[in-house]
C-alpha cells in the first residue's frame, strides 16, 4: 500500500467519524425541535454515550494519526536515508534496499538505477585510468633517460629503472622516501640534489651539469635537467610549485665525439705539419749551392711524395664534407675489370711496400668476371686499404689480395698479418674519426674506411672486415656481376 493511500485512509476514517458525530448531534437537535416531550432518562444516557463514543473514538484516531503517520510518511525516508549513507560510505555496499513498492520505494529504485549508471561510468573511467596509467609506466620504463620525480614534500614519488640503476638503488627504497633522508646514504643522490639547492633549473642561463657514473662502462657521462612542476591553485589561475622533475640524459657520445675531435686536431696538425716540416727542410736543401744535381732530384721526388701525401689528405676532408653538404656521391658506373684496379692500386703503394719490406700475394683467377663499378671510386677504396694494411703490418711480413666470385657479387679481400683489431671495434671503425684505442699512433685521420664504405655502399656493395686481436686483419669488399 502506498504512502498516499494510507494518508487518505486516515484522513477518511477520522472524517468518517467526525461526520458521524455531526450528524448524530444534528439529528438529535431536529428531533428536540420538533417537539419531543418527556425525555427519558434513558435516551439521555444513550444520547450522550453515543457523544461520548464519537468524541473518544474521534480522540483515538487522532491520537493514532498524529503518532502513527508521521512515523509512516519518515520511517521509510529514514531507512533509505540510512541506506544511501551506507552505499556512499567505504563499505561494500552497492545498492539501496527496496522494501516495499510505495513512493520511498520508487526513489530507491531510481536510486538504484543511478547509483548502477554511476557504478558503470566509474568502472568506464577506472579503466582508462588504468589503461593511461599503464602506459605511461610503459613510456617511462622504456625510457633510456634517467627519471626521478619529487613532488612538493621531496618525496620520491617516481624512479624509473634507469635512475634505479644509475644510483644503485632499487625502486622500493626509493618510493615514498624522502629524498633527503634516501640522499643521506647515497652519495650520488646527494649530488644530484645540489644543482637543486642551488637553483640551477632547466631553461636557466647556467648550463645544466654532467655528473658521472662510473659502474656504467664506456656510457658514464649523464646530463641533469631539472625541471619544475607548477600545478594550478584556484580559479584565480595562480599557480604553485607541485615538484620537481629530475632527467639524466645520457651524453656519453657527445663526450666521445669531442675526445674524437680533439683526437682528429691533434691527428690532423700532426699529419700536416709532419710533411709540411719535410717539404720546408728539402726547399732549404734545394737552395743550399752545395746541393749536388742528384741529390737535388731525390729531394725534388721527396717534395712530390709528400705533396701527394698532403693532397690525399686534403682530399679525404673535401669528400667528407661534400657528404656532410648532403652533395651525394657522383659516381661514373660502367663495367670494369677488378684485375686492372687491383694491379694499378698495388703499383701506385709499391714505394711503401719497398720501405717495410712487405711481400705481395696476389690471388686472382683468370676467369674474373667483369663487375659495375667506378674505376677512379674503387681504386681509390683499394689503396687506402692497401696503405692501412701496410701502416699496420710487420716489417717483412706478407700481405695478401683476393678477388672471387661470390654469388651476384666479386668478393675483394685485403688481409694483412697486423695487430687486429676486438671485435667490440668493428663497426666503430667505419664512423668518421674513429680508430681502435691503442693503435692512433700511426697517423690515421680516422676518415678513409669512412669514406671507403661511403664509396662501395653507392655503387652497390657492402666493405666490412674479419679479424681478431693479435691473428690479423681482413677487409672485405663486394661489387655487383656486370651482367
Amino acid at each position: 500500500m502506498s504512502l498516499k493511500l494510507k494518508i487518505r485512509l486516515s484522513v477518511f476514517l477520522l472524517l468518517l467519524l467526525l461526520l458521524g458525530l455531526g450528524g448524530y448531534a444534528f439529528l438529535t437537535i431536529r428531533y428536540l425541535e420538533n417537539g419531543a416531550h418527556g425525555i427519558e432518562q434513558a435516551d439521555f444516557n444513550t444520547a450522550r454515550f453515543a457523544v461520548l463514543a464519537f468524541l473518544a473514538a474521534g480522540t483515538a484516531v487522532g491520537i493514532t494519526m498524529m503518532v502513527r503517520l508521521p512515523r509512516i510518511v519518515v520511517r521509510p525516508l529514514h531507512r533509505l536515508t540510512a541506506d544511501m549513507e551506507r552505499v556512499a560510505g567505504p563499505g561494500p555496499a552497492t545498492r539501496v534496499a527496496v522494501g516495499k513498492r510505495d513512493e520511498v520505494g520508487t526513489v530507491a529504485a531510481a536510486v538504484n538505477l543511478v547509483l548502477s549508471q554511476a557504478q558503470d561510468e566509474r568502472r568506464a573511467t577506472l579503466a582508462e585510468l588504468f589503461t593511461e596509467r599503464n602506459r605511461m609506466e610503459s613510456l617511462v620504463r622504456s625510457l633510456d633517460e634517467g627519471l626521478l620525480l619529487l613532488d612538493e614534500h621531496g618525496t620520491i614519488v617516481l624512479a624509473n629503472p634507469v635512475a634505479c640503476d644509475l644510483l644503485g638503488l632499487p625502486q622500493t627504497q626509493l618510493l615514498g622516501k624522502s629524498a633527503q633522508a634516501v640522499a643521506a646514504t647515497n652519495e650520488l643522490l646527494r649530488d644530484l640534489l645540489i644543482p637543486l639547492a642551488e637553483a640551477n633549473l632547466a631553461g636557466d642561463a647556467v648550463p645544466d651539469p654532467v655528473f658521472t657514473f662510473p659502474h656504467k662502462g664506456d656510457a658514464p657521462h649523464y646530463q641533469l635537467s631539472i625541471s619544475p612542476i607548477e600545478m594550478a591553485a584556484g580559479p584565480g589561475g595562480k599557480t604553485v610549485s607541485g615538484g620537481h622533475i629530475f632527467c639524466l640524459r645520457n651524453v656519453s657520445d657527445f663526450k666521445k665525439l669531442d675526445e674524437v675531435k680533439s683526437t682528429f686536431l691533434a691527428t690532423i696538425s700532426h699529419e700536416l705539419k709532419t710533411p709540411l716540416a719535410s717539404i720546408k727542410l728539402s726547399l732549404m736543401l734545394l737552395q743550399n749551392p752545395r746541393t749536388t744535381d742528384a741529390e737535388r732530384q731525390t729531394l725534388a721526388t721527396g717534395i712530390g711524395e709528400e705533396t701527394q701525401r698532403l693532397l690525399n689528405m686534403v682530399g679525404q676532408l673535401i669528400e667528407v664534407s661534400r657528404l656532410d653538404a648532403g652533395a651525394g656521391i657522383k659516381l661514373n658506373v660502367q663495367p670494369m675489370h677488378l684485375a686492372e684496379v687491383i694491379r694499378y692500386a698495388t703499383q701506385t703503394v709499391h714505394p711503401q711496400l719497398h720501405d717495410k719490406q712487405i711481400q705481395l700475394d696476389l690471388q686472382l683467377p683468370e676467369a674474373l668476371p667483369a663487375v659495375h663499378g667506378d674505376v677512379e671510386k674503387t681504386t681509390w677504396v683499394l689503396i687506402n686499404l692497401l696503405s692501412n694494411a701496410i701502416r699496420y703490418s710487420p716489417t717483412g711480413c706478407p700481405l695478401i689480395i683476393r678477388a672471387l666470385p661470390w654469388g651476384e657479387m666479386v668478393r675483394v679481400s685485403v688481409e694483412d698479418c697486423g695487430p687486429g683489431i676486438p671485435a667490440e671495434y668493428h663497426k666503430r671503425i667505419f664512423q668518421r674519426f674513429a680508430g681502435v684505442p691503442g693503435q692512433g699512433g700511426h697517423g690515421s685521420s680516422g676518415l678513409g674506411l669512412s669514406i671507403s664504405r661511403e664509396f662501395i655502399g653507392a655503387q652497390g656493395g657492402q666493405l666490412w672486415v674479419e679479424s681478431q686481436p693479435a691473428a690479423g686483419s681482413r677487409f672485405l669488399f663486394t661489387l655487383p656481376v656486370a651482367s
